[in-house]
């Protein structure tokens, strides 16, 4: 039970290009779901704001 001795060399390129493909992955995942909910709430229309809040003098000054 000697040391463990890894006879690839290193796995670092591989483990950059799983990081960058992911968040290429996950950014168009998150690009899409903008896209689509833009697209689902195109048609709605803004509502009118509600009335003025109503401002209360403060008791401090």
């Amino acid at each position: 039970m000697a040391g463990h001795d890894a006879h690839g060399g290193s796995d670092t390129g591989a483990a950059f290009a799983g990081l960058i493909g992911g968040a290429i992955f996950i950014g168009a995942i998150l690009y899409g779901i903008v896209l689509w909910t833009n697209d689902r709430f195109a048609g709605h229309k803004a509502e009118k704001p509600a009335a003025a809040a109503a401002s209360v003098p403060s008791a401090m000054g």
